[in-house]
């Protein structure tokens, strides 16, 4: 399988990040040296100001680029789910910015023969069981199943919904059956108990099986896939350049 990380999730936003950070760092730590060896004036007044500028905004600016980032740690789980089950006549674009409601959630965009599965990634911990597409959670003793507070097949759902919108937009003529929503759960300590669920659900227990089950029906030629990769890494790539808009600004 074929993976493409966006520059934004691939490092490039973090590396500037800590470019910046360690010249401010380092310009803090010089104007304190300075300060230091000045005799007190007017200008070592200046000095310990730009020191501690420096040293406040690279300290900031380092805490944000070692802070966890969810779409980051969700997207390579999911490669890493799905990389030994599937060839490479399948490409998967990690968490593409593309104009669709709740974009953050648009963890993968998988695309091959099967046709298109529009993904999105829970870290859930603990058992789960999924009718349909009704979620419940394993509480366990008296209170046995709950209700989960969140249905991540209505979220897939409306994030393919918005998919095929963009995709229309785009002018790619893509077969109903050739577009799917699919809900990953990379992480063994997601116990999920599938029970007929409506949407395509993918787990460290069932993944081989998925791949081998959506592999029976080729619903796109290469050709196809190709148009639908390199679309969905051009409105990426030009949405990556000017900014992630509103939610509520975006189509979908």
């Amino acid at each position: 399988m074929r993976v493409i990380r966006p520059s934004a999730l691939a490092g490039n936003g973090r590396r500037r990040t800590l470019l910046l950070s360690a010249t401010m760092l380092a310009v803090g730590v010089l104007a304190a040296q300075l300060t230091l060896l000045t005799p007190a004036s007017t200008a070592t007044g200046v000095l310990a100001a730009s020191a501690a500028l420096g040293l406040g905004v690279g300290t900031a600016w380092l805490l944000r680029a070692l802070r966890p980032n969810r779409a980051r740690s969700a997207a390579e789980a999911l490669a890493g789910l799905l990389a030994p089950t599937l060839d490479d006549s399948y490409t998967l674009l990690l968490a593409p910015t593309l104009p669709v409601r709740d974009a953050a959630r648009l963890d993968g965009v998988l695309v091959g023969p099967a046709g298109v599965r529009v993904l999105t990634v829970r870290d859930w911990d603990g058992r789960y069981r999924v009718r349909g597409r009704g979620w419940e959670f394993d509480a366990r003793g008296r209170r046995g199943w709950i209700t989960c507070r969140t249905n991540p097949s209505f979220e897939a759902a409306s994030l393919s919904e918005g998919f095929s919108r963009w995709a229309s937009d785009a002018g790619l003529v893509l077969p109903d059956v050739a577009l799917r929503p699919a809900i990953a759960f990379p992480n063994r300590r997601s116990r999920i108990v599938l029970e007929e669920p409506i949407d395509e659900v993918i787990t460290t227990d069932n993944a081989p099986w998925w791949a081998n089950t959506i592999g029976r029906v080729q619903r796109l030629d290469p050709s196809s896939v190709a148009r639908v990769v390199a679309a969905v890494m051009e409105a990426a790539e030009a949405r990556s350049a000017v900014g992630r808009r509103p939610a509520a600004q975006d189509a979908g």
